[in-house]
């Protein structure tokens, strides 16, 4: 309940940063069955933000470990549908904890739900799909050899800028990958090869920059929102911009910013109409 109802308004949000979001290949998202979503990304928690906000089915995200350390932080990330990962750079006592993850992956695609998963394994604000990592094929393998049918959707957030409000976002989907796809399933080193090659040339066809750039019209109402929470813009530009200098979190920061600020600032703008009119 809590994730569904975040969501709409998340979705509410969003439109508040950006101009225009273009959806394209969307026929190729199953509309039932267990889908892992393996994705391009550049641009660390607003990916997922805006993946999820797009598909109408609920979505698991596998999201950097470290945010999961404190228990506090964990328990609230999984109720917005979230899941640790973690790379060797956050510690190799941590990396066991991986195998728990891809357990409750297990579960989920047994209960015909989606995860989403990035296959790069790495964020650098790129407008290039990086090498992938093993983690997106090793479960994909675990998965099909367990009797399982889920198949894999390529998909990609582009962005025509980083750091800036106002952007202009394709979300690509691609064809589906399916185990009928292979000749032999293993989780040996040249089958893990073989998938992410056939992923890389999926993946690659989904990062773009043919952006179509929104008239006027079309952005209506970031330009009318955007003017008339001036002030609070210009407070949460200068904030993040100071504590995400040299990082790629200044759109997640900024967003998280706005979805907690937007609700406090309408809520002062009615006590001061309230107080002179």
């Amino acid at each position: 309940m809590i994730y569904i109802v975040l969501r709409q308004f998340i979705r509410f949000v969003l439109r508040f940063y950006i101009k225009k979001v273009e959806v394209n290949g969307m026929e190729n998202l199953p509309l039932k069955g267990p889908v892992m979503l393996a994705g391009f990304h550049p641009n660390s928690f607003l990916d997922a933000l805006i993946i999820n906000c797009k598909v109408d089915r609920p979505i698991w995200s596998l999201a950097r470990g470290d945010a999961f350390k404190k228990p506090l932080a964990r328990k609230i990330l999984s109720q917005f549908f979230m899941m640790p990962i973690y790379r060797i750079s956050e510690g190799k006592e941590y990396l066991g904890k991986n195998d728990e993850t891809f357990e409750r992956c297990s579960e989920i695609f047994k209960n015909k739900s989606q995860v989403l998963i990035f296959s790069e394994g790495l964020c650098t604000n790129q407008t290039e799909l990086l090498p992938l990592k093993k983690g997106t094929s090793r479960l994909a393998m675990q998965t099909w050899m367990s009797g399982s049918e889920m198949v894999i959707v390529p998909v990609a957030v582009n962005y025509n800028e980083f750091g800036k409000i106002g952007k202009n976002i394709t979300l690509n989907f691609g064809p589906n990958i399916k185990k009928t796809d292979f000749d032999e399933l293993a989780m040996d080193g040249k089958a893990i090869k073989t998938f992410n090659e056939k992923l890389t040339v999926g993946l690659t066809k989904l990062v773009r920059r043919d952006f179509n750039k929104p008239t006027v019209g079309s952005s209506w109402f970031f330009y009318l929102s955007y003017t008339l929470h001036y002030p609070l813009h210009i407070l949460l530009g200068a904030f993040v911009k100071s504590k995400t200098k040299g990082t790629v979190f200044y759109d997640s920061i900024y967003v998280g910013l706005l979805i907690i600020c937007l609700p406090l600032y309408w809520l002062g703008c009615y006590f001061i109409l309230k107080t002179f009119i």
